[in-house]
């Protein structure tokens, strides 16, 4: 039996239009930059709180403030597909599920 696999690349090609902004954006800009770099530092805050209550926890799952649950670790699992084995194990597999997804992003200057 004979397999054949056909896939397709598409490229795409755009002009990049130019917009004239009003002063006014400049404020949006500045917002949108703090708003980032606050992000960041929440990130930053959030992974310390979180590495302190485990440490508070040590190898306890609930953590009890006066009586009442305040804290517990959960658990949860990830599914994921090694890409990488799959590229090798199964070229083909991975040739025909293979999906790019376009996106932007706003970057600042």
């Amino acid at each position: 039996m004979t397999t054949t696999t056909k896939t397709t690349t598409t490229s795409v090609t755009t002009t990049e239009g130019v917009a004239v902004l009003d002063i006014a954006a400049e404020a949006l800009i500045v917002k949108f930059n703090e708003a980032k770099a606050l992000i960041k530092i929440l990130e930053v805050d959030k992974a310390e709180a979180e590495k302190a209550l485990r440490d508070l926890l040590g190898e306890a799952q609930v953590g009890t403030i006066n009586g009442v649950e305040r804290v517990r670790i959960a658990s949860r699992v990830t599914s994921k597909i090694d890409r990488d084995l799959l590229k090798t194990a199964f070229p083909e597999a991975f040739e025909v599920t293979y999906v790019q997804t376009p996106y932007t992003v706003l970057q600042t200057k």
